[in-house]
Formats: C-alpha cells, sequence, structure tokens
C-alpha cells in the first residue's frame, strides 16, 4: 500500500471517529521507533495528523479497533433488511437453506477483526459502496449454491462480495465520488481499486488466499478484455466470476431502481448482452436468479421518451462509426494486449449493436410511428420501449470500455508517429462521455 494510500484510509477514520470512537490497540511506531500514539488513545483528528507526517512500522488497520464494529448478527440482520427491501433478492433469500448458508458465512466473517473495521468504516463513509457489496454478497451466496459449491467457496465468495470494492476506501474521497468525465489518470486511479482490495485482504492473518485472488481478477473477462491484468478465462476462478457478474448486476440494478418492482425484468433485458464475457455456469445461474424474482403487478409508470431514444439510436450509431474506424486503424500498429483486447471488445461490441437493433432501420421506423401508448397496450409497447432503453445503456458501457482501452493504446503511440494525428482525430470523433465503473 502506498503512502498516499494509507493516508486516505486514516482520513476515513478520523470521519468514523466522530461518530463511533477509534482506539489504538498496540502502540503505534514509525519506521525510525519513534513512539507516535500509545495504546488506548483515541484517533481524534489532531493526533491523526501526526500519523499523516509519518510512515509507520505497521499499516495502521492493525492498531486500531472501532468500539461497536459490525458484528455477526449484526451483519446478518443488515443483510435479511436489506433483502427485504428489494423483491428480487428476497425471492432467493427467504428460505431456510439460504438462511442457514448466510449464517454460516457471517460467522466466518467474525473470525476477522481486520474484516469488521473494515466493512465497518465501509458502512459508515461510503453508503453506495456498503449497498452495492451487501447486494452483491447476497446474490454471489445465491449463485454459489446454484452451482453447489463447496462451503468454504461459498464463504469465499460471500467475504469477496462484501469487500471487492473496498479499495475505493484507500482512493482520495473526490475521486471515489465522482460518477463521469474522467481523465485517463482517473480511470487508471480507479482501475487500481481491485489491486489495492487483494493488498489489504493479504495483510490480514489466515484469510485464505483464493479470496484475494477472487477480488483482484473481479473485473477481469473471459476473453481477455477486462482490468487489471487482462486475463483469459483459464486463469480466472469461478468465485471471481461469480462477483464479476454480481457487480454488473449490483451496477444496473442502481441504474433501473426508479422502475422498482420491473427492475429486475430489466437485468434481465442487460444481461441478454453480457453472456460471452462469463463463463456460462455463473451466466446461467444470473439469469436464474433474475428469472426468481416475482412478477410485476403493477403497470410500468415510467417510460422512455421516443424521441430520446431516436436520438440517443443515431448518435451510438455515430460512436459506433467513429470506433470501428480508429479500431482500424490500431490494428495497423505493432500487435500488443491492449490492441488485442481492443479487438476483443470491438467484436463484441459489433454482435451487440446487431442484436439490439440500434442499426436496423426497422427500429427507428418503428419508433418513428409509434402511436400514442394508452392503457389497453400499455405493457407491450412500453416494454418494447423499456428493451431498446436498456440495449442503449449496455452498449454505452460497452463502448465507453472500447474509448477506454483506445485511450491507452494511442497513449503508447509517440507524437511523431503518422498514426498519431490520425487516431487522435478519430478518438475525439467518438465524442463519448465517460461514466462511473460497472
Amino acid at each position: 500500500m502506498t503512502d498516499s494510500q494509507q493516508n486516505n484510509y486514516c482520513l476515513n477514520l478520523i470521519e468514523v471517529n466522530k461518530k463511533q470512537p477509534v482506539v489504538t490497540n498496540q502502540d503505534i511506531f514509525n519506521q525510525q521507533g519513534l513512539l507516535l500514539l500509545a495504546k488506548g488513545a483515541n484517533l481524534d483528528e489532531k493526533r491523526s495528523q501526526v500519523l499523516l507526517q509519518h510512515k509507520l512500522i505497521k499499516p495502521l488497520e492493525h492498531c486500531v479497533g472501532i468500539a461497536d464494529s459490525l458484528d455477526a448478527y449484526q451483519l446478518f440482520e443488515y443483510l435479511n433488511n436489506f433483502a427485504r427491501s428489494l423483491p428480487g433478492l428476497y425471492a432467493i433469500t427467504n428460505n431456510d437453506s439460504y438462511q442457514k448458508t448466510l449464517r454460516i458465512a457471517c460467522l466466518f466473517y467474525e473470525k476477522y477483526p481486520l474484516l469488521k473495521q473494515n466493512l465497518t468504516v465501509t458502512a459508515l463513509r461510503a453508503k453506495d459502496i456498503y449497498f452495492h457489496s451487501l447486494y452483491s454478497a447476497l446474490a454471489g451466496v445465491a449463485i454459489a449454491k446454484k452451482l453447489n459449491l463447496s462451503l468454504p467457496e461459498i464463504e469465499a465468495t460471500f467475504i469477496a462480495g462484501l469487500f471487492h470494492d473496498v479499495g475505493f476506501l484507500y482512493l482520495p474521497l473526490e475521486l471515489r465520488e465522482k460518477k463521469a468525465g474522467f481523465t485517463l489518470h482517473e480511470w487508471k486511479a480507479l482501475q487500481a481499486h481491485p489491486v489495492i482490495a487483494q493488498r489489504f485482504l493479504s495483510m490480514i492473518p489466515g484469510l485464505p488466499k483464493e479470496i484475494g485472488e477472487a477480488i483482484v481478477n473481479h473485473h477481469e473477462r473471459i476473453d481477455g478484455t477486462g482490468y487489471p491484468r487482462q486475463l483469459f478465462g483459464d486463469k480466472i476462478s469461478i468465485i471471481s466470476q461469480i462477483i464479476a457478474a454480481t457487480d454488473n448486476i449490483v451496477f444496473n440494478y442502481n441504474r433501473y431502481q426508479d422502475y422498482g418492482v420491473h427492475a429486475h425484468s430489466m437485468l434481465l433485458a442487460a444481461l441478454k448482452l453480457s453472456d460471452n464475457i462469463y463463463f456460462e455456469s455463473v451466466y446461467d445461474a444470473a439469469t436464474l436468479l433474475c428469472k426468481e424474482a416475482p412478477r410485476p403487478n403493477q403497470n410500468l409508470l415510467k417510460l422512455p421518451s421516443v424521441e430520446k431514444l431516436l436520438s440517443r439510436q443515431k448518435t451510438l450509431r455515430q460512436q459506433f462509426t467513429s470506433a470501428k474506424q480508429l479500431s482500424q486503424q490500431l490494428f495497423t500498429l505493432p500487435q500488443n494486449p491492449i490492441v488485442r483486447s481492443i479487438s476483443a471488445v470491438m467484436g463484441r461490441l459489433a454482435i451487440s449493436v446487431v442484436r439490439s437493433g440500434v442499426l436496423q432501420p426497422e427500429q427507428d421506423e418503428w419508433l418513428t410511428n409509434l402511436s400514442p401508448i394508452n392503457d389497453s397496450n400499455i405493457h407491450n409497447e412500453g416494454w418494447s420501449l423499456i428493451e431498446i432503453s436498456v440495449m442503449q445503456d449496455q452498449i454505452h458501457d460497452q463502448l465507453v470500455h472500447l474509448k477506454n482501452l483506445m485511450e491507452r493504446a494511442i497513449e503508447n503511440i509517440s507524437p511523431e508517429d503518422n498514426a498519431f494525428d490520425v487516431c487522435t482525430t478519430l478518438f475525439r470523433d467518438i465524442n463519448l462521455q465517460d461514466t462511473a465503473l460497472a
């Protein structure tokens, strides 16, 4: 862990101390052996500023405890209360078999004080990440059970789901809370979060190493287009793939939660364009879970604007065309792993564009001629509009991923190279607004 990353975590602890006491459980020394804080000291802002000016012998996490940190019983209750608020999750967690497994997983969590500390910090300092983690852990256990994984594998999936995004606690707050308009430098910093999370977990005595491995690879994809190491499927564990799938599900659920009981149906539509980036068994289990959500008993109250769908469809076509032209230019450059990943993402994007109908003039014509929707046809016509909107979202996400890869490839081209000006011009033509990580 770098000094700046440790300092960012220390700043989170300072804020936590304003709500729940954070107390040193051992003497804290700097690397020269100077005592900075004695055991039993409260980590208030003044004392924390002293720590921020020194390199410590031990990471700060090992030297402090948080009063009333989340224990197994509290976590079990929070998880169930959270599931009750989401019909799709409650449908898969509200049975004796699942509840027994969840209790065991929570007791496994309680064995490790550093996990309790970190999850407490997440709950108090990063609500979005905390709720995301609860959802991922619950869905991850459900997928692991559907795949008949062993109890140790289910426990590892549970912990990986809870802690796959804790690396964000070690990043600057302003970067963690930013939602769009990222620079290349910021993207690189954000994409370090799985590595940071693995480093944190590696500090925990006795914690199975496969949990850290699953977390560091949860943004990897079986076609080698993920990060941080562009691994292919045979190098990725099934636990990592489960967390990758739950991460995608939660990201899209947050996007569609305003649709209420229809949100889980929309997740199924989103998953249709993701069937070739996960293990087939994991993808099938994830789709089955979405199908177990109760069928909506309410009409759609919120529908996308036909005019906006038409406009966005036109924009996506233009962006896709520019991205295809830039890809062709990049393919002429000496091969490297990034260009190989661009080729794979471009191929997947092309398939998604065809399957979504974005390029089909018939879809434009149908949208243009769509008659006003009334109560008698709101379900059929309305759901078609929803599906088009979801597909457009998924294509946008794939374009963002492709654009980030392309930016990294262009960064490696010398400004004196004739291809540099051509590639940078095409890159600007994509004109795509980056959004937060999925």
